[in-house]
């Protein structure tokens, strides 16, 4: 088997793996205040002609000292002190115009250890090492737009009710901002700049101000996926933390521009646009507890490729009020749905796997597995890419031995696994898909083969997976953007599903969820430029022609989702959106929902 030899400059990154508001003063009001203006209203108090003249001003990081500041806010200069609230913060001005801006354009370029790259602050150095560390674009569409603007990063740490949410986290805000922000949700297990090509581009160009964090799981350089195996559950917290930097970033940019965002939109991709999901939901579920004084944060969201964890509701087949780990393993969700696929797919270097050219080339390809891939929530549409999901990360396995027929299948469903089952390294071997050696296989073939009705999952296991589910109850307007030829997410069991929860629990009238067809989980897989057929070559294929760039449509989706929020004008019903993957639409504009 040969190892594939990538030529492409983005293709080379993959293998890096994956105010408070100050008003009047607080004297006594005039007898007969004139009404108040702007952010005069939100601090409850009013003033009147030379009083308010009269009275101090704050600017930007000022305001937080809680001095008397008089009946108005300056805005800070440069947005000084938006970094409030960070452990080691580092803010950065991007002029636009050729230093690549706030979605860092030029940094794809630059090959670490070069002249150029050491020419960059460390700081700078640091981004494009994480930007580079994981591409999820689409080749046709190349990062462009050459922003101007502000960007901070740093650590939030807020403290909960089950231990502390720690996030590396960046928020960009354009010089031209609108006003408005984006909380984006982030995919995998990655960093704060995996959005930077799929999707700041084109909000930076419209003039939203974004946020994203790492969910803490690549915090100080760690691999986001070993601390999937550090015991501590961390995907638990997931949700929350799209609160987290809704609440902070607001908050910062309200401190330093004396103007609260006009509304707050959260949008993600696969275990981002589950962070979506379940920000509403928690959202919802607060402002309906009855919590004093709170108000809704997210004024509507978007997921693209969201993956659902079902609830109790969903999962207690017999209506006894527990869910058991027999009802767990029985379910569709993103652990089950991957290992039911490693099963049927087989690992990539058994003599029976149908990881091969000849299954790839059948009508449909890869037709013995269709019943079992179906069953767990794949979509037929889907099957042009089992076999690469299958061993997608094989071709690293002459510089990693261990990721000898590793693919999206083996990989993921392990590593969540562990996470619920709160395993380490070690207690986690018995089902690790890394084999020992450079022939047997890994042992975790035979696990999966071994399972009883339990699944191998435990009660504690079970709630922590509960922790985690979706309700599908939320009160601001949600889209979903999913393709059919998602073979990561599948279709029936992400979207599908978490549809017929909104149907049955939720307010179906909030939801959208469109199915374009021909589009699967990541981008650079439809450009037709890896191995599907598992032959050691890359792109004879010819997949680019089979398979459509979702992108725009989300894009497009995004538009529909402000104009649902802004003007109240729904977008059109659910449903399947055709395209023609030979001709693939790269501009959102011709695009409408």
């Amino acid at each position: 088997m040969n190892t594939l030899s990538f030529r492409h400059p983005l293709l080379r990154s993959i293998g890096l793996l994956l105010l408070a508001t100050a008003g009047c003063g607080n004297d006594p009001a005039p007898a007969n205040p004139s009404p108040c203006q702007g952010a005069e209203c939100d601090a409850g108090t009013t003033c009147q002609g030379a009083e308010c003249d009269a009275g101090t001003t704050c600017q930007g990081a000022e305001c937080d000292a809680g001095a008397d500041t008089g009946p108005t806010c300056t805005p800070a200069s440069n947005l000084a002190g938006i970094e409030g609230g960070l452990e080691g913060a580092y803010v950065k001005t991007y002029a636009g115009g050729g230093d690549g801006g706030l979605a860092h354009i030029t940094y794809w370029g630059i090959k670490v250890g070069t002249p150029e790259f050491e020419a960059l602050a460390p700081e700078e150095q640091a981004k494009l090492k994480k930007l580079q560390s994981g591409v999820l674009h689409s080749i046709k569409l190349p990062p462009k737009d050459d922003v101007a603007g502000t960007e901070v990063t740093g650590t939030l740490v807020v403290a909960g009710p089950d231990g502390e949410r720690r996030q590396e986290i960046a928020l960009k805000v354009p010089a031209n901002w609108n006003g408005e922000l984006v909380v984006l949700g982030t995919p995998g297990t990655r960093t704060e700049f995996s959005n930077d090509a799929t999707f700041a581009p084109w909000l930076l160009r419209r003039g939203y101000a974004m946020v994203t964090g790492n969910k803490g799981m690549t915090n100080g350089g760690a691999d986001g996926n070993a601390t999937l195996l550090n015991k501590m559950h961390p995907t638990r917290h997931w949700g929350e933390m799209m609160l987290d930097l809704a609440t902070w970033a607001s908050e910062r940019l309200e401190k330093v521009t004396c103007t609260k965002p006009a509304r707050v939109y959260a949008a993600g991709l696969s275990n981002g646009g589950y962070q979506v999901r379940r920000a509403l939901e928690i959202d919802h579920a607060r402002v309906n507890s009855g919590e004093s004084g709170a108000e809704r944060i997210f004024a509507g969201g978007i997921d693209w490729a969201g993956a659902y964890w079902p609830d109790a509701r969903v999962l207690d087949e017999d209506k006894d009020g527990k869910v058991t780990p027999g009802e767990f393993a029985k379910a569709n969700h993103l652990v089950s749905t991957l290992e039911r696929a490693s099963v049927a797919m087989g690992w990539a270097y058994d003599p029976a796997t149908l990881s091969n050219p000849q299954a790839y080339a059948e009508t449909p390809p890869f037709s013995a597995a269709h019943p079992a891939m179906i069953a767990a929530g794949f979509a037929p549409a889907s099957a042009i890419l089992w076999g690469t999901y299958n061993t997608l990360f094989d071709s690293f396995k002459a510089q990693l031995p261990s990721f000898k027929g590793i693919g999206y299948y083996n990989l993921t469903a392990y590593y969540y696994r562990a996470d619920l089952l709160g395993h380490d390294l070690a207690a986690s071997a018995g089902y690790s898909p890394f084999p020992s050696n450079d022939v047997d296989p890994p042992p975790f073939y035979d696990f999966l083969k071994q399972l009883g009705p339990d699944g191998g999952w435990t009660e504690e296991s079970v709630q922590h997976a509960l922790e985690n589910a979706n309700t599908g109850e939320f009160s601001a307007p949600l889209i979903s953007v999913h393709g059919d030829a998602d073979s990561l997410i599948g279709l029936g069991a992400h979207a599908e599903a978490y549809r017929a929860a909104i149907e049955k629990y939720g307010n179906a009238e909030k939801y959208r969820l469109y199915v374009v067809e021909h589009a699967t989980h990541v981008d650079l897989h439809a450009d037709g430029i890896i191995d599907y057929d598992f032959d050691g070559m890359a792109g004879e294929e010819g997949a680019g022609d089979k398979l459509t760039i979702l992108q725009p449509y989300v894009e497009a989706g995004f538009d529909a989702l402000v104009g649902w929020v802004r003007d109240q004008k729904a977008p059109k019903p659910s449903g399947n959106v055709t395209t023609d993957p030979a001709k693939d639409v790269l501009d959102a504009a011709a695009i409408t929902f």
